[in-house]
């Protein structure tokens, strides 16, 4: 996928923050942030921004990453169940696949996901990794 600066600059809350809809009718929450709840269908949704804290659900390791991405193979995806209550699925960095277990503590950070040789734009994103103070060693 091509973003252009300026597409990049538009999407910085979906790219770059962890956006989530929280429905002020039903409490249900989702991300990505959508302006209609797929619970209840109100309209009543306000965005709010997660702490970028969980823990991880299951993992797997991709040994064939999408076009753009094999510079990162091998890459471990997770999903991970953030704080909030919502479960999401983001690439995990800094971690050996062995130190890796279910209920790991994980946190959000800030990443290079790849170069656009495109346009020259290098693309960051979220990632997550194990918190190494919370006991998970």
């Amino acid at each position: 996928m091509k973003i252009s600066p300026s597409t990049s600059w538009r999407l910085k809350d979906t790219l770059y923050r962890l956006a989530l809809g929280k429905c002020k009718k039903c409490g249900n929450i989702k991300f990505p942030y959508q302006k209609i709840c797929e619970v209840c269908g109100s309209l009543d949704v306000e965005k709010i921004f997660s702490k970028g804290t969980g823990s991880l659900v299951d993992y797997t390791i991709l040994y064939q990453p999408r076009d753009g991405f094999e510079k990162q193979s091998p890459m471990i995806v997770g999903l991970v169940r953030l704080d909030e209550g919502v479960n999401i699925v983001a690439p995990i960095t800094d971690a050996e696949p062995s130190k890796l277990k279910e209920g790991v503590r994980v946190e959000a950070v800030f990443r290079r996901m790849r170069n656009d040789s495109y346009n020259g734009l290098i693309q960051y994103g979220i990632k997550f990794r194990v918190v190494l103070d919370a006991g998970n060693n």
